[in-house]
């Protein structure tokens, strides 16, 4: 006598561990989903991600304690000529050392390291007057700036002493502090004034070639220029021999947040964080 029982069993012997022939469809489906996936975000292009920072998406507070620090004068003009002109390039110097295999040293030291690339960058490229402006920006920041230059604190002793720090979870990340660090960091390589050429051999890099000196013009109060500065300095660096990917930028309110991170780009549209 057949019974439900029965029919079960037999179903299970011909599909093993599937009720149905249906479920066993839909499960081999939704794992060649799952590795097809795997493969696009493998195959996919790498790209880099820069967030930095801008005047109109801060509150009013934040507005604030970067006008302590840059001054009551064109503060929204040296904000601008900070994070969108200067620091994208910084940001790129971390990319430069993950993506070209760049000298394993602290994250203080790295820091300071990918800000005399930057200023020895500007220096090469950029214009002179900027350089001088931005020697005030720095200059009048780590002297109003929290409490720590009038206590004679050293700035990358006050660095290292958060050098296994998270982003997610220590204090040291707000303005007055990190931001202390940061300006002490680039008046520091703008007084040092190294050349170009020296500061990649000290990232780690030796078969590079840089191209001719010129002068790159930017316009900074234009938001969308951070964007150009990017693009521009991708083909200097392919240039020089050195690789960097394909690079995006967006804009964050979170003024704690002026980042950079290796992604990836799923089907020409979606971004994968590569922490």
């Amino acid at each position: 006598m057949n019974t439900g029982f029965d029919e079960g069993n037999r179903t299970k012997k011909k599909y093993g561990i599937f009720s149905s022939k249906g479920d066993m469809i839909g499960t081999i489906i939704v794992i060649l989903v799952f590795l097809s996936l795997l493969l696009s975000v493998f195959l996919s292009p790498n790209i880099y991600l820069i967030k930095t920072a801008r005047w109109t998406d801060w509150n009013e507070s934040d507005r604030q304690n970067v006008t302590a620090a840059m001054g009551e004068e064109k503060t929204e003009e040296r904000f601008r000529l900070y994070f969108q002109y200067y620091n994208v390039i910084h940001e790129m110097g971390h990319g430069l050392m993950r993506y070209n295999k760049g000298v394993d040293v602290s994250a203080a030291d790295e820091e300071q390291l990918v800000n005399d690339f930057a200023v020895a960058y500007w220096n090469y490229y950029g214009e002179p007057e900027k350089m001088e402006e931005l020697y005030d920006i720095v200059t009048y920041a780590v002297e109003n700036i929290g409490d720590n230059y009038k206590n004679g604190v050293d700035y990358m002793e006050f660095a290292k002493k958060h050098s296994d720090y998270s982003r997610f979870h220590n204090d040291f990340f707000n303005f007055n502090d990190y931001g202390w660090f940061q300006f002490s960091s680039v008046k520091h390589s703008i007084e040092q004034n190294k050349t170009l050429e020296d500061v990649l051999k000290e990232m780690g890099f030796q078969n590079f070639r840089l191209t001719q000196k010129k002068v790159l013009k930017h316009t900074v109060t234009d938001e969308g220029e951070s964007t150009a500065i990017i693009n521009e300095a991708v083909v200097n660096f392919n240039e020089w021999g050195l690789y960097f990917p394909e690079s995006h930028q967006s804009f964050s309110n979170n003024p704690n947040e002026n980042v950079s991170r290796p992604s990836k780009k799923i089907m020409g549209i979606f971004t994968f964080d590569l922490f």
